[in-house]
């Protein structure tokens, strides 16, 4: 018999059991699906942050920076503090999409690992960069966005760089959109209430305790305005902003959140046009890293405020042709907002909020929004109990207008929404416009506010000097869009 080769030697060939077979062809799957998966989730952060970035730079530039200039450092960082501004708009959809509902520098200090954050009131009264108009600073973000899209930051940061005395090395501009859906992406945010509230405008209630808030509900608490008591006004309002901010930071760094595919994958979802950002793609990275590492108990805030310890005053101007609400600084210049920003960490700077306290109440409201006066309301969780109508301020409504009985048929509104109209006349001129009201003292500018919002029409302070003195606390101008 002639000798076999190797080749045609036979080899014994292994049996596995048909258990083992499964086992290994599931591990190969899922191997196989990490990769994939992980490929995937790459993918999407790095076309996430391409599409939010507005650096001109392409998507495969963006990469190239993020493989190899992971050591670089961020703006500022080098010097020891990194300043970003922080931006919230409507967006698409909302009345008034393109101005700042909120305006928050965020300041970080990268060695010692704090953040001080701090908010710029919306009505601080400034000068748009490189025009003879005044605005209210949440108008310069609109003034940027009407000369050419994604132009708002820029020119807000211009602004915000010259009030504070501030290197703004970068910003971030986030609308409604993107907000609700990132908090319900983490699966809610949990926000501490020490003192219960109803927001009177979205007709919701936020009771004292702590609770776990989605989207819708994260927003319109951080967006609540005209609220009743301790908890009314803007500047509780942004106190709300910041805390909100550093529970949602929380929620993203949480193990929970980072173990979580979907939560993660429903965070870079929403990042697409309604979120902005002048931050490369490889300087999120070291952004992210840096977030990362900091605690809550090192995140300090600063509000400006009015009052005797305040560096604003409230006054009103025409805008626009209509009187209105601004602040300003108490000295008459920014050199207070300038200390203040610049000494954003130190000790001795400290929350103050001195806003005077609102006087509108809350009361008892049906199923429609609409008021239900003289009826005490069951107990609710946003207040002890509600103020009877007695409560409210009075009120005076003059027609403006050559439309006979218009004053009355106004006034008949009023009184079904709980006020006491305590007088009808006709107003000097009969060739008003636009409906305006008017609240001569600063304690009742919120009710002047909530009437003016009820009337689709204007609040102000200061009675036209054309007009006589009213004895209501409260005094309605109509205009022809009353008539109308």
């Amino acid at each position: 018999m002639e000798p076999r080769t190797i080749e045609q030697i036979p080899t014994k060939q292994k049996k596995h059991s048909p258990a083992f077979r499964i086992i290994r062809g599931v591990l190969i799957f899922i191997t196989l699906l990490l990769v994939t998966g992980a490929g995937i989730f790459g993918y999407k952060i790095l076309a996430a942050g391409n599409s939010i970035s507005t650096a001109n730079q392409t998507f495969f530039g963006q990469l190239g920076d993020l493989l190899f200039k992971s050591g670089n450092q961020l703006k500022g960082e080098k010097e020891g503090r990194i300043n970003i501004l922080l931006i919230a708009i409507g967006g698409e959809g909302h009345e008034g999409a393109n101005l700042a509902d909120t305006i928050m520098i965020a300041s970080i200090e990268p060695k010692e690992k704090k953040v001080a954050l701090l908010s710029i009131p919306r009505d601080l009264y400034v000068q748009v960069p490189n025009q003879q108009v005044y605005s209210k600073i949440n108008a310069v973000h609109a003034y940027g966005e009407s000369e050419k899209k994604d132009g708002g930051p820029a020119l807000l940061k211009q602004k915000i760089e010259e009030i504070t005395g501030l290197k703004i090395h970068y910003f971030a501009r986030i609308d409604f959109t993107a907000f609700k859906k990132i908090v319900d992406a983490v699966g809610g945010v949990n926000i501490h209430i020490a003192n219960g509230f109803f927001d009177y405008w979205h007709k919701i209630a936020f009771p004292t305790g702590t609770e776990t808030m989605n989207g819708d509900r994260a927003l319109a608490y951080a967006r609540a305005r005209f609220v009743n008591g301790p908890e009314g006004g803007d500047f509780k309002r942004t106190a709300r902003q910041q805390q909100m901010l550093v529970a949602i930071r929380d929620k993203v760094f949480s193990v929970h959140t980072a173990l979580d595919f979907n939560a993660m994958n429903g965070i870079f979802s929403s990042l697409s046009e309604d979120i902005r950002t002048d931050l490369q793609i490889w300087e999120m990275k070291r952004f992210f890293e840096l977030a990362r590492q900091i605690n809550s108990s090192d995140f300090r805030s600063d509000i400006m405020s009015t009052g005797p310890n305040g560096i604003l005053k409230g006054d009103t101007v025409v805008l626009g042709g209509v009187p209105a609400s601004v602040l300003k600084t108490r000295t008459g210049d920014f050199s207070e907002v300038q200390a203040l920003a610049q000494n954003m960490f130190s000790e001795s700077i400290g929350k103050v909020i001195e806003e005077q306290p609102t006087s509108v109440p809350v009361e008892n409201i049906n199923a429609n929004g609409d008021i239900i006066p003289n009826i005490s309301p069951s107990p609710s969780p946003n207040t002890s109990a509600a103020p009877s109508s007695a409560s409210l301020p009075t009120v005076e409504v003059r027609n403006g207008t050559s439309t006979n009985g218009l004053a009355k048929k106004i006034a008949t509104k009023l009184e079904s929404q709980g006020y006491k109209v305590v007088a009808t006349a006709n107003a000097n001129s009969k060739s008003v416009s636009k409906t305006i009201v008017y609240a001569p003292k600063v304690t009742q500018a919120d009710d002047a506010q909530k009437i003016a919002s009820s009337l689709n029409a204007s609040a102000a302070t200061d009675i036209p000097t054309s007009e006589a003195k009213t004895n209501a606390d409260i005094l309605v101008i109509l205009g022809s869009d009353a008539a109308q």
